[in-house]
């Protein structure tokens, strides 16, 4: 039996800089970098650029207007109230205890919770149907 001659595969070189180096500093950071990531390198100064522009933007204040008004469940606005009063920065611990608070509290406890994510969800709704219609 004879072996039939297999082709040779063909394996791509790592580009190189001038000097024969895989790596090359960056004009405006000073950071080498190695070639074949360089397009996907951002500079620090590119980043700081970015930051500036987004704040004047005021996205985060756009983004907190926006969670305000989506529908929320009870527990959730009763989470929000609880960590208001709690003083640690344990969230995890803040958490547990808020969740043991909310199972054991009765449904009147539970009333202004409810009436509150009643208000907020149907405004919500109104507005979807608002713009539906638009």
């Amino acid at each position: 039996m004879a072996y039939q001659s297999r082709s040779r595969k063909r394996v791509n070189a790592l580009r190189r800089g001038p000097d024969g180096s895989a790596f090359q500093i960056c004009g405006s950071c000073g950071i080498s970098i190695a070639i074949a990531l360089a397009d996907m390198h951002e500079c620090e100064s590119k980043m700081e650029v970015r930051k500036l522009k987004v704040e004047e933007v005021g996205f985060r204040f756009e983004v907190e207007q926006r969670f305000r008004d989506e529908p929320r469940s009870e527990f959730r606005f009763f989470m929000e109230s609880f960590g208001k009063n709690y003083d640690t920065k344990n969230y995890i611990e803040m958490d547990r205890k808020g969740s043991e608070t909310w199972k054991n509290m009765s449904s009147e406890e539970r009333l202004p919770y409810v009436i509150q994510a009643k208000t907020v969800n149907d405004a919500y709704y109104e507005k979807l149907l608002k713009e539906s219609e638009d």
